[in-house]
């Protein structure tokens, strides 16, 4: 028998990620979808997410609410806030009157983007999240980079 390691039960901090678009970004091409995913959380119960962009690049068109956070038929405020002078999503997920919390992977969020000039954005992600105890859950981020052509 192995001996068992005994860091594995120490909780992994979930990771919150942005998808670039896949193929070729044109000037007047699109729209574009960018996902934001959640992976391997642990009963999270309100979550603020912070996207920028670079708004000479790409403007922000659309925001849906994924349905991550949703299961178990939770009620979810979803409150997007947008800034697209500057580039800047600020997405508040709170599950309302919620003692469980979400767990797992999925959808938090899509965001659909028009190109608007050629050259490259950064797409960077920050946020906080907390369980239903209102405990901070640890969160690590995954940016992307979009370049239009």
């Amino acid at each position: 028998a192995q001996p068992q390691s005994t860091t594995t039960t120490l909780a992994q901090p979930a990771q919150v990620s942005l998808t670039a678009p896949a193929g070729e970004i044109r000037v007047a091409g699109g729209p574009y979808l960018v996902p934001v995913y959640i992976n391997g959380v642990s009963r999270v119960s309100t979550i603020t997410v912070t996207v920028t962009y670079n708004p000479s690049v790409l403007r922000m068109r659309t925001i849906q609410e994924g349905s991550f956070l949703r299961q178990g038929n939770a009620t979810v405020s979803f409150a997007p806030n947008t800034d697209r002078t500057i580039g800047r999503i600020d997405l508040t997920f709170v599950r309302t009157g919620d003692a469980v919390g979400a767990s797992g992977s999925g959808l938090l969020s899509s965001i659909t983007f028009d190109a608007v000039g050629a050259g490259t954005s950064q797409l960077t992600i920050s946020g906080v999240a907390a369980s239903p105890t209102g405990a901070s859950v640890p969160l690590t981020f995954a940016p992307a980079t979009v370049v239009v052509r």
